[in-house]
């Protein structure tokens, strides 16, 4: 049997031919160094733990989101100095670097708005990280025949034993997403799987965490304050 968590998820990244070209490309195309936290964020989205996401938001989908509407739960977009957006229109292609000046991603933007400017548009990504992704996750679940996923994204230690116990009343794996700073030795037989980036603050906090556990193959998740697995 086929469950929905096995199924792998749309990537953004281009083939190896593809990646080779658009760097030699991207030399010649403005770039922009992304912080800590948007490389996080351009990560989630390249490897699929930001689907149904394909880029940034254009602004209107970003205004959707602002008000509880679209496919992702809180708005997502690229905040650039203003002197770089003066160099940059809709219609142009634009180069994602890390601080070592390596290009991770080729950037359509579409939409270029606010103050401070922020930027929509599709994404191509050139280089996989290392480390574990929402599909390679899956994939384990699928050839161990795991039917049950229960994620946890601890904000303390403290957190990971009641969920192992609710795991194990589902008889379900413990999929472990400690947030950033969070040293976790997981529990005999759960898989560890940090994420980069935390919930953003908010009501919808909650269907971000939900949405980004699914997304890794989780089929229930236990938030912060829960007494009970929430089935995704």
């Amino acid at each position: 049997m086929t469950h929905s968590h096995h199924i792998p998820l749309r990537e953004l990244y281009v083939s190896d031919d593809a990646a080779s070209a658009l760097q030699a490309e991207a030399r010649k195309l403005p770039g922009w160094t992304l912080d800590t936290h948007q490389q996080a964020e351009l990560t989630l989205l390249m490897n699929g733990g930001f689907a149904p996401l394909r880029g940034f938001m254009s602004e209107a989908d970003w205004r959707g989101a602002e008000r509880g509407e679209g496919s992702w739960p809180v708005p997502l977009a690229l905040r650039v100095g203003a002197d770089f957006a003066d160099r940059v229109q809709p219609g142009d292609d634009i180069a994602l670097r890390d601080a070592g000046g390596e290009v991770l991603a080729v950037m359509s933007v579409t939409d270029k708005w606010g103050d401070p400017v922020l930027l929509g548009g599709k994404v191509k990504g050139l280089r996989r990280p290392p480390g574990a992704t929402p599909n390679s996750l899956r994939a384990l679940f699928r050839d161990r025949g795991i039917a049950r996923v229960l994620a946890v994204q601890p904000r303390h230690p403290d957190q990971v034993a009641p969920a192992a116990r609710l795991a194990a009343n589902l008889d379900a794996l413990l999929l472990v997403q400690p947030l950033p700073g969070v040293a976790i030795d997981p529990p005999a037989g759960a898989v560890l799987s940090p994420l980069p980036v935390a919930p953003p603050p908010g009501p919808r906090s909650v269907l971000w965490q939900g949405l980004v556990a699914r997304n890794h193959g989780a089929t229930h998740v236990v938030l912060d304050g829960d007494a009970a697995a929430r089935e995704l």
